[in-house]
């Protein structure tokens, strides 16, 4: 029996694209800060859902600023998903022109839970300082 061309490409190609995109995400995660819960999803049952990370501002309450303000609730939700510099620094300068402040502190905690002692702690993920004459 003869293998045609779709025998193969189901038998190898479908394999080979699979562990492409799995590469390339792994990539992504630990080199971009991408959160493992998008992308495919891969490893996204090792880490708690990023919903639950926590952007900390002293002197500011991030739900309040988020209530009436879209493009603030969009900026943080995506500094949340992926808690890079540019993000980080894209959500520090949206702060800084909505706000009266002279300076910004922005820190993103991530919730961790140790399996061994089942204690709950928050470990800092990633944080700015950003005066507004930087800007």
């Amino acid at each position: 029996m003869a293998n045609t061309p779709k025998e193969f490409f189901l038998k190898y190609g479908i394999p080979i694209v699979a562990i492409v995109v799995i590469a390339i995400q792994l990539l992504f995660v630990n080199t971009q800060s991408l959160t493992k819960w998008k992308g495919g999803g891969y490893g996204m049952y090792t880490g708690i859902h990023y919903y639950y990370d926590q952007i900390y501002i002293p002197g500011l309450s991030v739900d309040s600023m988020i209530v009436d303000n879209n493009e603030m609730k969009t900026v943080l939700g995506r500094l949340k998903l992926m808690p890079n510099d540019k993000n980080l620094k894209m959500a520090a300068k949206l702060v800084l022109e909505t706000s009266e402040k002279d300076s910004i502190h922005i820190q993103v905690w991530k919730p961790e839970v140790n399996p061994e002692n089942s204690n709950y702690t928050r470990v800092l993920i990633n944080e700015i300082h950003l005066k507004k004459s930087e800007l």
